[in-house]
């Protein structure tokens, strides 16, 4: 019999090299893929506590390969929202509001709930169980749009080849706390909130809250308006206050064709629209151009060719958080209760046309709505609750002497015998002078008819 030990039977090409690394303490597994850039070979290595365990990591290496997915779960889910910070949001600037409320999410949600994790082992109940932890304390759509801002992220991760699928698009956000709800000022307290604009030292804030409280413009779209879009007295052969001479009388309007959003644009496309001013806000805005430039001229700012209606003392665009902190101030000055912001004046709007009787379809096209859709879903607050128009015509057509009529025509009598009982039921006869008691309803019926 020989003493030499079994010959170990050679693996397959390409089932790659199994060995157990003592100072590791565990088996360490290589295997070839291809090659790098530039030129070497491609060996990632596995390790595991047992064989079986290296050969699952070979299995997901080739399916990795075979899929063009890079190689190797070491990606984690911080370092693909730092990617998708550098190279995802090229198009935004630092300063821009979308940039900055994506950051927010990214680095006081997204990163300390999930960044941990590496990208490939994420999967669905772990993207349920991150956003289970807002439905207590966050809004639905925030909820919304925290999960959308992780779909975009583990995107470009996949068009980057750092993972085959995006786990997240199998995921729902779930219900969470009731919003703000929308709610719109009455009229006393409009015209309340309106006095104390006028007492105030900044000069803005009145025609401010009036063109939005009287023309429902978006606190987005009042910020950058320009005097060259401001005609408020569009006269033929005279200057406007859009520094033109037009060529025809015209009503005073503006032109709402421009917003603070990523490259200027409106909402919607139909959101860029012309608004004839209310004589009122034409009045308010007239005396408010005036002194934008007195006082400009007095404190030594510029006061020539100014730019924005609205605008800081530098002539750029007024900072939202500045506007609504101010608004904040006045509505406690005008004692009015409740907390109120600015967005809201265009809620006040919407509420004071349906009060009027304005139709859906006018107000949709005076806020900028695409469809009455939205005007009926997230103002549906301010909509007149009750329809009257079907009641009213219904009226002029009936009127009150078919109704009297109706009310004092006789109850018909009872042609046969009816059988007493101790029933409550009754019925009554013409005129209400005589009463049948009996037990059973349908023969109350059958009396009262026949």
């Amino acid at each position: 019999m020989s003493d030499k030990a079994p010959r170990r039977k050679k693996g397959r090409s390409g089932d790659g090299t199994i060995y157990w690394s003592e100072a590791e303490g565990c088996f360490i597994g290589e295997i070839s893929l291809g090659y790098k850039p530039d030129g070497s070979r491609n060996r990632p290595k596995v390790r595991g506590r047992t064989k079986g365990e290296v050969r699952d990591g070979f299995k997901e290496l080739k399916e990795d390969f075979a899929n063009g997915v890079e190689l190797g779960d070491k990606y984690t889910v911080e370092e693909a929202c730092r990617d998708f910070i550098k190279r995802g949001l090229p198009q935004h600037q630092e300063d821009d509001e979308t940039f900055k409320r994506i950051r927010s999410d990214i680095e006081n949600h997204i990163i300390p709930g999930l960044g941990k994790a590496r990208l490939k082992r994420l999967n669905a109940d772990d993207i349920d169980d991150f956003l289970a932890g807002f439905t207590k304390t966050h809004a639905t759509s925030t909820i919304r749009r925290i999960l959308g801002t992780l779909r975009r992220i583990i995107k470009l991760a996949q068009r980057r080849n750092k993972i085959a699928r995006n786990v997240a698009d199998l995921v729902e956000a779930p219900k969470g706390t009731k919003g703000r709800p929308s709610k719109a000022l009455t009229l006393e307290e409009g015209k309340a909130i309106v006095r104390q604009c006028r007492k105030s030292r900044e000069t803005w804030a009145h025609a401010y809250v009036a063109l939005s409280m009287f023309t429902g413009v978006r606190t987005e779209e009042a910020r950058p308006l320009k005097w060259t879009h401001t005609h408020l007295n569009p006269v033929k052969g005279e200057r406007c206050t859009c520094g033109r001479i037009h060529r025809e009388h015209l009503r005073p309007h503006v032109e709402v064709w421009r917003s603070v959003r990523v490259g200027g644009d409106t909402k919607t496309e139909k959101s860029r629209r012309t608004i004839a001013l209310p004589k009122y806000v034409v009045r308010i805005l007239t005396e408010y151009h005036a002194k934008q430039i007195q006082d400009r001229k007095r404190n030594g700012h510029k006061h020539e060719d100014i730019v924005y209606v609205f605008g800081t003392r530098d002539d750029t665009v007024k900072d939202a958080g500045n506007v609504r902190r101010y608004f904040k101030t006045v509505v406690e000055l005008a004692e009015v209760k409740g907390n109120w912001a600015p967005r809201e004046l265009r809620h006040t709007f919407v509420s004071w046309m349906s009060d009027e009787g304005a139709e859906e379809e006018l107000i949709a096209d005076l806020v900028g709505h695409r469809t009455t859709t939205t005007t009926r879903t997230v103002y549906r607050h301010q909509l007149r609750p009750v329809i009257t128009t079907g009641a009213d015509l219904l009226d002029d057509v009936f009127g009150e002497d078919f109704l009297d009529t109706e009310l004092h025509r006789p109850w018909p009598r009872i042609w046969r015998h009816t059988a007493l009982s101790g029933s409550p039921l009754r019925a009554v006869l013409a005129g209400g002078r005589y009463w049948v008691r009996t037990s059973d309803i349908c023969l109350v019926r059958a009396a009262l008819y026949r």
